[in-house]
């Protein structure tokens, strides 16, 4: 009887010291986070930190790939809307006009042609007509061949 009081009391011990070793861990602060990239709390290995930034990389190429339009998923159905998705500054279509008119459009606006894009200054200009209808934009941003083609097709349901 008395070795089972001592076996038993060992085991009381070492249940009580595995306690207070799983306490003393749970409070425990994590070590500081060595340098390098860090997403949402995630630490990355040097082989983890190169594949996201090429996913990086990459997304920034189909960004220049995929037109403005095709990105958000949905058609512009009104004038404010192209200006907001393409990030017009001044939007002309037939006697529509948002934004205020750059002084230098008139000279562009007055040529006679289907497509124009020009580089004034900072800001790019953008003449489209398409079966009677005229689309004359001026922005900050740089736009693909495939969105001044979309920029035609919109003219076709406008």
């Amino acid at each position: 009887m008395y070795l089972q009081l001592v076996e038993v009391s060992l085991l009381v011990a070492a249940v009580g010291v595995l306690a207070f070793i799983i306490f003393f861990l749970a409070r425990r602060q994590p070590p500081p986070p060595p340098e390098g990239v860090r997403y949402e709390g995630m630490r990355f290995t040097p082989g983890e930190q190169e594949i996201v930034k090429q996913l990086g990389e990459l997304k920034e190429r189909l960004d220049k790939v995929i037109p403005p339009y095709g990105r958000v998923g949905y058609i512009p159905s009104s004038l404010e809307e192209l200006k907001d998705l393409l990030g017009f500054t001044y939007v002309k279509l037939g006697e529509k006009e948002l934004g205020e008119k750059p002084v230098f459009v008139n000279r562009y606006e007055d040529l006679d042609v289907e497509l124009l894009q020009a580089k004034h200054g900072d800001l790019y200009i953008y003449v489209v007509k398409r079966g009677g209808k005229k689309l004359v934009a001026a922005g900050t941003q740089h736009l693909d061949y495939l969105t001044l083609r979309f920029l035609g097709e919109f003219l076709d349901y406008t």
